[in-house]
């Protein structure tokens, strides 16, 4: 009787320890404003943060919708948010662990249904060591309505946790001219003619002087990169641009095939006289196989080779043997299995705890194409399609990179 009973719990602790431990379930965000949320300026509201049981935040925020093409198309808004004090002043805090600072986004996801490229770009970004936002899937409620999944996530900005930079640093966002226009004064390259805007700190807070030498640096790495002598590792490119950072840049927009490489929502990062650094990697929902336009939609084929600065760093034998040999090495260190995991955990753990269903119940958009999908979107009716689907276009180009990656140049 004695072993009986013995077995009997024996196999009930063995059922016990296989079974499959609970999701745990998707930090959630109350917002309340007492008034439509304008592009701009920001407007006072109230964000409670809670994890579990515990209340992460509660306090005022100041508010804005962010965004360009998603402010027109998506009816899910994406914002930029503050946290502030009662009287309006910066408050700085940690919000879900993540370091402390006061300048925040919710994306909204909806275009992406995987609901996870930007949070893989930027892990990825993370885990080849180079910064990118660090970011937090929750459930989010605005004046007591669910509005489903969101990524808070840290605003790019300098700060030591964040973009750091010697001081006096610089971070400059290169960007369509239509999106340029919109957002405030900006300055042109002199070959590319290129937009460019000051993002932190913002051109008002800027001396002129300090403004001109901004531009007259940006201006004379240009200059350099498009001159007859830019391979010369003192008077071409290098002296200007830090090439491994230009390396992991370019090489992660090539891996995703992000649109907006070299056109939009591109930054670059300076500190003190230091040279320029392409990053960080911003804005990834327009890749990854979600693009029925451009390069981007199709698995084969370089991303960036005949675009301005990209094609001419492919110019540069040295710099290709770079990004082949950086590829190689990444693909040693675990990328594919990287990938693949990021994908499959963020959707188990999407899936497990019901907070993939609630988002697709408020914006039913499976099986539909929302623009730019490509049209085999509307045959993904479930989000484990759209899940599988990004794993398997993860897949073919990793191994497209693996057969091609010594001769980018000539693929695009």
């Amino acid at each position: 009787m004695i072993r009986a009973l013995a077995l009997l719990v024996g196999l009930l602790v063995v059922t016990v320890c296989t079974q499959p431990a609970a999701a745990r379930a998707l930090p959630k965000v109350s917002l309340s404003v007492s008034r439509d949320i304008p592009n701009e300026p920001k407007v006072a509201g109230r964000m409670t943060v809670r994890d579990g049981r515990r209340v992460d935040y509660r306090g005022w925020i100041g508010i804005e919708r962010r965004g360009q093409t998603s402010q027109v198309r998506f009816p899910k808004q994406s914002w930029s948010l503050e946290t502030r004090t009662a009287r309006g002043g910066n408050r700085t805090v940690s919000l879900l662990g993540m370091p402390k600072g006061n300048d925040w986004v919710l994306y909204a996801p909806y275009n992406d249904k995987s609901l996870m490229r930007n949070v893989v770009a930027y892990e990825t970004a993370r885990r080849i060591g180079r910064y990118a936002s660090r970011t937090r899937f929750v459930e989010l409620t605005l004046n007591g309505r669910s509005q489903g999944v969101y990524v808070l996530m840290e605003r790019l900005k300098l700060d030591g946790d964040r973009v750091e930079v010697d001081k006096p640093g610089t971070l400059l966002e290169w960007t369509f001219d239509w999106q340029a226009r919109r957002k405030g004064t900006f300055f042109r390259l002199p070959r590319t003619r290129r937009a460019i805007l000051f993002e932190d700190p913002e051109r008002g807070a800027l001396p002129p002087r300090r403004r001109g030498e901004v531009r007259e640096s940006l201006a004379a790495a240009e200059r350099a990169l498009y001159g007859r002598r830019f391979r010369d590792p003192e008077r071409g490119w290098r002296a200007h641009v830090d090439e491994a950072a230009a390396v992991d840049f370019v090489l992660l927009n090539e891996l995703f095939k992000n649109q907006d490489a070299f056109r939009g929502s591109t930054y670059l990062a300076r500190g003190g006289g230091g040279r320029w650094l392409l990053g960080p990697i911003w804005d990834f929902d327009i890749a990854m196989g979600n693009s029925d336009y451009g390069e981007s939609r199709v698995i084969k084929g370089s991303m960036v080779a005949r675009r301005q600065w990209a094609s001419r760093l492919y110019l540069d034998s040295r710099f290709q043997r770079a990004l082949a040999a950086r590829w190689r090495e990444l693909r040693r260190r675990g990328l594919a299995g990287h990938l693949q995991r990021s994908v499959r955990e963020h959707a188990d753990r999407l899936t497990a705890t019901g907070a993939a269903g609630r988002n697709f119940r408020r914006w039913p958009v499976l099986g539909r194409r929302v623009w730019p999908n490509p049209a085999s979107a509307v045959s993904r009716t479930t989000y484990g399609s759209e899940v599988a689907a990004l794993r398997s276009w993860l897949r073919a180009r990793v191994a497209w990179l693996d057969r091609n990656v010594g001769r980018l140049r000539r693929a695009g």
